[in-house]
């Protein structure tokens, strides 16, 4: 999910740093996404969690089981930032994706009280990331932004516009968030009935 969006919002003209806790790593996955925009961007570059956490926003794309051991050590970096959470809370009981009910109530509740002083907003979590990857490809979906803060759901609905083909929705207070999460395994289900990569689109707006 990182990477591919990472790439995306490269290739929509936003300028992009990749952090890791090993910047030789970073530094990898910069070169990577540099070689697939093929210079029609501006350069991503890697750095260290914490140089990266220092920026205007941040977007955490880490698994939901590392976001414990990765979030505290950055509060202080990402205080007062737009945090973006695309964690999603779910374990492959024999091989099917089914969802976990965190104690906070959602992903990005639990980001929320793990850097109490950030503007926590969720999104993205229903977007494949596999489709992210592929800049040929258009996407065509809706995205849930949920968050307490009204302007930092706003802006964070501005970025997902700059995707092309995916279209934002505000869904309201960060609660909200655990709805979107708990749509990601039964999307994983159905990709798999149905062998392809699905996306939500919510109609009447």
């Amino acid at each position: 999910m990182g990477t591919g969006l990472a790439l995306r919002l490269a290739a929509a003209g936003l300028e992009v740093q990749v952090g890791s806790r090993d910047p030789e790593r970073s530094g990898e996955v910069a070169k990577r996404l540099n070689s697939l925009l093929q210079g029609r961007a501006p350069e991503v570059t890697g750095s260290r969690n914490h140089e990266v956490a220092a920026l205007a926003l941040a977007v955490v794309a880490v698994p939901y089981e590392a976001v414990r051991a990765t979030i505290p050590g950055l509060a202080g970096e990402l205080a007062g930032k737009i945090v973006i959470s695309t964690a999603v809370p779910m374990s492959f009981a024999s091989g099917r994706p089914e969802p976990l009910h965190p104690a906070a109530g959602s992903a990005a509740e639990e980001l929320a009280e793990l850097c109490p002083a950030s503007r926590v907003v969720g999104a993205f979590q229903t977007v494949a990331a596999g489709q992210l990857l592929e800049l040929g490809l258009r996407l065509d979906e809706d995205v849930l932004v949920g968050g307490d803060d009204r302007e930092a759901r706003q802006e964070v609905a501005t970025l997902v516009r700059r995707i092309e083909g995916l279209r934002a929705v505000e869904s309201g207070p960060l609660a909200t968030c655990r709805y979107a999460e708990g749509l990601t395994p039964l999307l994983l289900r159905l990709n798999r009935l149905h062998h392809t990569q699905t996306g939500i689109r919510i109609t009447g707006l």
